[in-house]
């Protein structure tokens, strides 16, 4: 992805939105090898590129689905890093019903070349409203 570090975390983020939808597990794949994703529940820690698959593996395989309505994207850069914290609220569900649940996620985005990827991201799973 060739864009400036606000552009890329902006799209990062709305790609969460999608990817859990369609059961696509390859979130993982935008996180460096050693990146640090990190949820709010014992064991919701990966450290290598093996422990991303699996954390994002396990996550699609539940049978609800998520999907994520931002009200405030924020985003600063500088240079080769992008902070990023976003407030708005996921929207978990089952059988076709949604329940709205606030959530927060806050991360570190960093451009190696022309990608930018995943350094440190800390977003808990929401839990079903």
């Amino acid at each position: 992805m060739t864009a400036d570090g606000e552009t890329a975390a902006r799209a990062a983020v709305e790609r969460l939105s999608h990817r859990p939808l369609s059961k696509d597990a390859g979130s993982g794949d935008e996180f460096e090898d050693d990146a640090l994703p990190v949820g709010s529940e014992t064991g919701e820690r990966a450290e290598g590129r093996k422990a991303i698959a699996l954390l994002f593996a396990g996550r699609m395989a539940k049978p609800r689905t998520v999907r994520w309505a931002w009200d405030r994207p924020d985003v600063a850069t500088e240079g080769d890093v992008a902070w990023l914290f976003a407030d708005g609220n996921a929207l978990p569900g089952e059988n076709g019903g949604e329940s709205a649940v606030p959530y927060r996620l806050s991360g570190v985005r960093r451009r190696r070349g022309d990608t930018w990827r995943w350094r440190l991201f800390h977003g808990p799973e929401p839990a079903a409203g």
